[in-house]
């Protein structure tokens, strides 16, 4: 554990250090992988989804709020469906357009959780988010989660419906945009997922702030178990098979991040708890004060060397020594 702890020091030592590096690097990385993946998956629009197009809206990212790279996402994502289809690209106007109503009204600085989730859900570890939000975020925060989800599932929707959205039919053109709208307005899933992520939100959030010994250990382990629960009874009710391996996969992935995180923004130790209770002309008050761990720095001690006679030796007494030897 002290290892740990003094890793954990050294990390946000240096972090203090070069932040002014860091985050720019972090934002870098980040918007990188978000046009990779976007570009990977409705790379519909030749001239925008190419590598060296990506890299320079990621480094245009890098410089800006974390807020310009959503909206850069958002103009993207719209034109790759506008080559795809117009009605894919309206129904997305629409949906974004309602969503940024929503996020900037409830949680205009939860960027960073509105790009991770769709990540996250990419890589079939959506579980994380919901838990993450529960132990760092605000009860509002959920917003985020929600406008992330509804993004990644349109998307994939879409996705999965090209040939659809490709076809120059007459005929199948006045369907496009009911199809599109049904990626939202009928999709089963998301909304089961919708609702599972807001009660895990909602759990660890209502759980790590309890003024129990462990709340946020507690918080991980309960948060965890809703969401496999909640998840497998809404699969086996919708009848949706193949989703129990990636479930308890992501359901333990979370579970390993969350505690990672209780390491590096909580860890209390619970051993050296005091209470504390004093009075004023009008209330009572009773605090319970948990300290953190942290590993006392190591003092550096010189010391000095003195020759036979006792009197100190000077610089220059030993370069003359030093002298008289390579002689």
């Amino acid at each position: 554990m002290t290892v740990l702890l003094e890793l954990k020091e050294k990390l946000k030592n240096t972090y203090g250090k070069y932040d002014i590096y860091l985050k720019p690097l972090f934002k870098f990385l980040l918007a990188a992988c978000v046009f990779w993946i976007i570009n990977g998956n409705i790379g519909y629009m030749e001239k925008i989804s190419s590598l060296p197009a990506g890299l320079a809206l990621a480094l245009f990212c890098s410089i800006l709020p974390l807020g310009a790279m959503i909206f850069a996402a958002g103009v993207v994502i719209l034109l790759h469906l506008y080559a795809l289809a117009l009605e894919a690209a309206l129904a997305a106007f629409v949906l974004f357009a309602l969503m940024g109503l929503l996020y900037f009204r409830f949680a205009p600085r939860d960027g960073i959780y509105t790009v991770l989730m769709p990540l996250c859900l990419h890589f079939h570890i959506g579980p994380v988010m919901p838990m993450a939000v529960g132990l760092l975020g605000k009860a509002y925060s959920v917003v985020s989660v929600f406008c992330g989800t509804v993004v990644w599932f349109f998307l994939n929707g879409v996705k999965q419906n090209e040939a659809v959205f490709g076809s120059g039919d007459q005929a199948a053109a006045a369907s496009k945009l009911t199809v599109a709208l049904n990626q939202v307005l009928g999709n089963k899933e998301m909304f089961l997922t919708l609702s599972a992520f807001a009660v895990v939100t909602a759990v660890v959030y209502f759980v790590r702030r309890l003024s129990v010994d462990y709340a946020w250990l507690a918080a991980i382990i309960i948060g965890g178990l809703v969401n496999f629960v909640v998840l497998f009874a809404g699969y086996l009710a919708l009848g949706i098979t193949g989703r129990t391996v990636p479930l308890v996969v992501s359901s333990l992935l979370a579970l390993a991040i969350s505690l990672v995180l209780e390491f590096l923004c909580f860890n209390l130790d619970y051993t050296r708890t005091e209470r504390v209770q004093f009075e004023d002309d009008e209330y009572y008050y009773y605090v319970k004060a948990v300290p953190k761990m942290y590993v006392a720095k190591k003092e550096k001690r010189v010391k000095r060397f003195s020759s036979k006679g006792g009197g100190r030796v000077s610089k220059k007494q030993i370069s003359d020594k030093t002298d008289k030897k390579i002689r």
